[in-house]
């Protein structure tokens, strides 16, 4: 039976919440606004940039400013990112991919960020051409918590929601994704386990070390 195993991005398969809370941070700081660990994980993460700057700034703020603003922020992030040379994926990663991979499961990636922030990311990462579907802010109207961003990445792999399961760290994208009617695996980067269970994740772990894929698939089944 074919599965579909769709992550997020950020948080999920590279861990760069720290460097995105570094970059909204000395934007935030330049416009004279404070921004700490729990502003960032409990109001920004997970979401588009612009949907966390109309949070910030009002509904109203203009296009031509939202445009502005979002490069300042994602050329923060691209600069980080470019100079890292830490181990950036989260822990035990790589198997989990290749035992999805092994038993003729399907891949997709559903994510918030713009197209450079994705392809610098899986650059980073050595996944270039790794997953079936990559589904970005490019490609949907309306992002996290809205569940089109998972509705599209099923659709694209050609499967069914009930066939699905997304693993993801954010408040935004847990709700994208139960909303879309798939289970989710709370990944523990930005918030406790204690956290994503609350939220409504069917399984909570600190990383993919913890995980085996007939858990998963039993997961499925069980939608």
């Amino acid at each position: 039976m074919e599965y579909g195993f769709i992550f997020d991005m950020d948080g999920v398969v590279i861990d760069s919440n720290p460097f995105h809370k570094i970059a909204w941070g000395r934007f935030l700081r330049d416009q004279g606004i404070a921004c700490d660990d729990a502003y960032f994980d409990n109001v920004l993460s997970g979401k588009t940039g612009p949907t966390s700057l109309k949070i910030i700034f009002g509904e109203d703020l203009a296009d031509d400013l939202l445009e502005e603003y979002l490069q300042v922020v994602d050329g923060n992030y691209q600069a980080i990112l470019r100079q890292s040379e830490e181990e950036l994926s989260i822990a035990g990663l790589y198997d989990f991919l290749a035992s999805i991979k092994g038993n003729g499961f399907r891949l997709g990636l559903a994510t918030s960020a713009p197209p450079l922030n994705i392809e610098l990311g899986l650059e980073k990462l050595k996944l270039e051409g790794v997953f079936e579907v990559i589904v970005g802010k490019a490609d949907v109207e309306h992002g996290k918590p809205h569940p089109e961003v998972y509705l599209t990445t099923a659709e694209r792999l050609g499967l069914t929601v009930d066939r699905c399961v997304v693993f993801e760290d954010s408040k935004a994208g847990i709700q994208s994704a139960l909303s879309a009617g798939m289970p989710v695996v709370g990944i523990a980067s930005g918030h406790s386990k204690e956290e994503l269970l609350a939220e409504g994740v069917s399984l909570a772990v600190d990383d993919f070390s913890q995980l085996k894929l007939e858990q998963i698939t039993r997961l499925i089944n069980k939608n």
